[in-house]
């Protein structure tokens, strides 16, 4: 397994954490599992999420490239 951190800035965190929470299953499919979710105090849409991913070549560039996860994303305002 791999670990993988991933740091945005969302424009409404509320809002994109209810889509990020209705694509963990598609992740936990594929073996991606959410190990911890961060915000910073002074910015609560500035976000750090780490992940384990299998080690499998170019996984996670997968994950980030699915079309509905970059229309999920986009529509989270990331």
């Amino acid at each position: 397994m791999k670990t993988a951190i991933v740091q945005h800035e969302v424009k409404n965190f509320t809002e994109r954490k209810k889509i990020f929470d209705a694509h963990q299953p598609n992740l936990a499919k594929i073996g991606v599992q959410l190990k911890g979710l961060y915000k910073l105090d002074t910015n609560a849409n500035d976000v750090t999420m780490n992940f384990e991913i299998p080690d499998e070549s170019g996984l996670f560039n997968k994950v980030m490239s699915d079309r509905q996860g970059q229309t999920d994303m986009n529509r989270a305002g990331l």
